[in-house]
């Protein structure tokens, strides 16, 4: 039955999903003026915030950003037009530099073999004029021979403006829709935050509260940052190329700035345009070359020195997923979902990121995920790699210590190995090996750790000093350690062992036996106190029956639980404080913390 039901849950998360998509597609008139104006609204809102903070009141100030953005950005359109009208109109003036472009670049490569392979195929692919009748009309003959009168010239200027008026009349509109829904979203935003709020409920305010906010933060810092340095671009490639002589110069800078917003592949789609009007407008090859070295100089100035200077921060994606998702809303919507790729996929992982179900697409998805380094030592053992594990160990010892290693990498990992034999997902004989080689890691790394202290010891001047004190000095307290798990634990106590003062000694004890007889043990060696080491999952009861009983058999008896677990995990101590446990810790950091309190 659980298998039927988890079946049917993915099956409903598929199809949930293709319902979501074709949601998309089928939505886009809809779906895309509101996206473009989600957009344009994170970009113009922290303006509007700055001419609010001057005590300008809020409709004036969204009045005056959107009458001067938008107005900006109709005189860019008219710019754009006016020179992609004269581009157009001056194309035919370079036919012939074009021609001879096409021509020698042909004669590269040429041979005697290709010639020969290229006139057969051209005397193959010739068409053969047909031959009229021999009894055909001579009036039949003329209209064979005769060429074919070239389109009405009325009728070619109306299938033009059929093509062309729908198109204007749907960007018109589409600009008109995108307008509006900014002004209003400008004017609204806190109303609308707090019904996206109330719709979530008041169970999940604070999250989506988040959410909201850290999509706003991001999405404006990137808009803000990305668009100054994609002007700064476009400014210095039209200045450059003008200096080049390069014609329409404006059209080439507007357009790599426009460009720039598309990662990664934008530059350098926009740089074949100008690129391939430098060889049709100069006669030689020195001019080209120069456009191709201005545009790979200032690409690499704007990555090294320009984004870095001024952006400083990424959007929170990685880089293949990104370019994953460019893909995916380029196949959905066009270019405008190529434009809409960055923003709309940091909305979906930083909402993702606040949902735990959907925690995993934060994961899959964002960058520079928290490293986890006892994930990779644990996988290292699994696929018998104890060079790699060894060489994790002593790179983490060099650069944190003894203390940390063992608190970030070893002890999680050991927590892991036994959370998944527990689990099932390793048989007795697995789990026995990945102990096995978790063990003898730490003893090399033990036997490391005491070598570099004698030969620190030895260089200050002493060397029998340190060698001396075990035999000279007796401990001061005596820790009975009790491994409720057998090996697992036993490693965990050891561990905790390796970090304390010479003072403090543990014995260990992991043979299985009856709490009646652990109690008349403890009572005869009278320990300062017990150290319990429970690896989780099924230790809380173990432990807490464990506690309980020897509270009530020994009530002067002080007892130290080591809860330990996998790293992010939390645990309520209050029951075991209640079943008598004297400290409750989960690191071994705090627990070396209260052996040398006792101590003191």
């Amino acid at each position: 039955m659980d298998t039927f039901n988890h079946t049917l849950s993915r099956f409903l998360n598929f199809f949930s999903a293709l319902l979501v998509i074709a949601a998309l597609y089928l939505g886009q008139k809809l779906l895309v003026p509101l996206a473009l104006a989600c957009l344009f609204t994170f970009l113009l809102n922290p303006l509007v915030k700055i001419l609010c903070r001057w005590r300008l009141h809020r409709v004036a100030s969204v009045g005056v950003v959107t009458l001067v953005s938008f107005s900006i950005l109709a005189l860019v359109a008219w710019l754009l037009g006016g020179e992609l009208a004269g581009l157009a109109n001056d194309l035919p003036n370079h036919r012939h530099n074009i021609q001879k472009r096409v021509e020698s670049l042909q004669q590269v490569g040429e041979t005697r073999v290709i010639q020969r392979l290229r006139k057969l195929v051209g005397d193959v692919s010739q068409p053969t004029l047909a031959a009229p009748e021999p009894n055909a009309a001579p009036t039949e003959i003329a209209a064979v021979a005769a060429p074919q009168p070239p389109p009405e010239t009325a009728t070619a200027l109306m299938t033009a403006l059929n093509m062309v008026v729908p198109t204007l009349a749907e960007a018109m509109g589409t600009t008109a829709v995108v307008v509006l829904f900014v002004i209003f979203m400008l004017l609204r935003l806190d109303d609308i935050g707090q019904r996206v709020a109330r719709l979530v409920g008041y169970s999940r305010l604070t999250l989506t509260t988040k959410a909201i906010d850290e999509t706003g933060e991001r999405i404006s810092r990137y808009l803000l940052m990305q668009g100054t340095v994609n002007a700064i671009y476009g400014l210095m490639l039209g200045i450059g190329l003008a200096v080049i002589g390069l014609p329409y110069v404006i059209l080439w800078g507007v357009l790599a700035a426009i460009f720039r917003f598309i990662p990664y592949v934008g530059p350098w789609i926009v740089a074949v345009l100008p690129i391939s009007l430098s060889l049709a407008v100069f006669d030689g090859w020195a001019q080209p070359l120069v456009v191709i070295a201005l545009i790979v100089t200032l690409e690499l100035l704007t990555n090294m020195i320009l984004e870095p200077m001024l952006y400083g921060h990424s959007v929170g994606v990685s880089d293949f997923a990104l370019l994953l998702a460019i893909a995916f809303w380029t196949w959905l919507w066009g270019g405008v979902g190529l434009v809409l790729a960055t923003p709309l996929t940091v909305c979906i992982v930083v909402f993702c990121k606040h949902i735990p179900a959907l925690e995993w697409v934060d994961i899959v998805m964002g960058e520079n995920p928290l490293p986890q380094p006892h994930l990779s030592y644990y996988q290292h053992h699994l696929a018998n790699n104890e060079d790699a594990a060894q060489a994790l160990l002593e790179t983490s010892m060099r650069k944190d210590g003894l203390e940390t290693t063992l608190e970030a990498i070893a002890l999680p990992a050991l927590a892991l190995t036994r959370h998944e034999e527990v689990l099932g997902k390793l048989d007795p004989d697995e789990a026995a090996q990945i102990y096995q080689g978790m063990r003898s890691a730490f003893t090399l790394l033990s036997d490391s750790t005491d070598e570099a202290a004698r030969v620190k010891t030895s260089a200050a001047g002493n060397p029998s000093a340190i060698a001396e004190a075990p035999s000279a000095t007796q401990p001061a307290l005596q820790v009975f350690g009790r491994a409720l798990h057998g090996e697992p634990d036993v490693q965990a106590l050891e561990m905790l062992a390796a970090v304390l003062p010479p003072a403090i000694a543990i014995e260990i004890s992991a043979d299985p036996r009856l709490i009646g007889e652990l109690v008349h043990e403890l009572g005869e060696k009278q320990p300062a106190l017990v150290c319990i080491s429970s690896l989780p999952p099924q230790a809380r009861l173990v432990v807490s029956t464990l506690c309980r009983r020897l509270h009530s058999k020994l009530p002067d008896l002080k007892i130290l639980v080591c809860r330990w677990g996998l790293t992010g995990q939390e645990f309520d101590p209050k029951p075991l404080h209640e079943s008598g446990a004297t400290w409750v810790v989960s690191s071994i950091k705090e627990a070396r913390e209260v052996l040398e309190g006792v101590i003191v």
